[in-house]
């Protein structure tokens, strides 16, 4: 005895006539087109000039005792925190078109205390001065800074930009920076088996890896001068992504 195969999509009985299947054909051509164009449409990447993405890797210290107690609330040392940040930029980072991979960017600082008072976006700091490094051209030092001001969405009393020559290492021992000017520096005495503390915002990055937790050495020999021995340091590696702000315009003079 023989046995039929139903249909794999089973119809009324005319749909498997020759003119059932041209008709078939009819609907599911332009269904089609529509499918493909839904595929087309999810698979275009977002425009990149429009956008940014960066995650730093960074070696941080300040007057602190290890560890900030003023990521917990307010402090004894509350008047103040001395600090020195290096960034290095992971490959495949980018501001708009700008290519950031493995670019470097100095800051030094005072927290100041009035941002105990008011803290969020515009938290009022005292000064900073960012260096940035001497191979990065000016597209990217341009750049670097609009990361850096969204990173930190706070309001300087005090912010100056400089140049130098970064050098930078980080292995499982020990972490150094180093200005070739000798303007700043900074060293972290690592353990094994590292304290790691999260999750902790990190300023205003989208994300972290944990703070960890490391003595740090650090100085700066700007105006004003510091230096710092055994006091709270860290690594940590943060990520920060959004919309490139439009330039902003001078209206002309009248």
């Amino acid at each position: 005895m023989a046995f039929e195969r139903p249909p794999l999509f089973p119809g009324p009985p005319e749909s498997h006539s020759p003119k059932g299947v041209m008709q078939l054909k009819k609907y599911l051509s332009p269904l089609a087109v529509l499918a493909l164009a839904i595929v087309v449409v999810a698979a275009t990447p977002a425009d990149k000039s429009k956008t940014y993405s960066v995650t730093a890797d960074t070696i941080e210290g300040c007057s602190c005792p290890l560890f900030c107690t003023c990521y917990f609330g307010a402090s004894g040392d509350e008047h103040m925190c001395l600090f020195n940040n290096v960034y290095k930029f992971r490959p495949g980072s980018h501001y708009g078109d700008v290519d950031l991979s493995n670019q470097l960017v100095w800051m030094s600082g005072d927290l100041g205390g009035e941002w105990h008072h008011k803290p969020g976006p515009g938290m009022p700091l005292n000064w900073t001065v960012v260096t940035f490094d001497k191979n990065s051209t000016p597209d990217q030092k341009k750049a670097i800074e609009q990361v850096i001001n969204s990173l930190w969405d706070v309001k300087w009393e005090k912010f100056e930009t400089r140049e130098d020559t970064i050098s930078w290492h980080d292995d499982a021992k020990t972490s150094h920076a180093k200005m070739a000017s000798g303007m700043a520096e900074i060293k972290l005495e690592k353990t094994a088996g590292p304290t790691v503390v999260k999750p902790l915002q990190y300023w205003f990055s989208n994300s972290n890896d944990g703070f960890v937790l490391a003595y740090s050495t650090h100085n700066f020999n700007g105006e004003p001068k510091f230096a710092l021995e055994k006091r709270n340091g860290f690594t940590i590696a943060w990520t920060s992504k959004g919309d490139v702000k439009a330039p902003v315009t001078k209206a002309a003079a009248p």
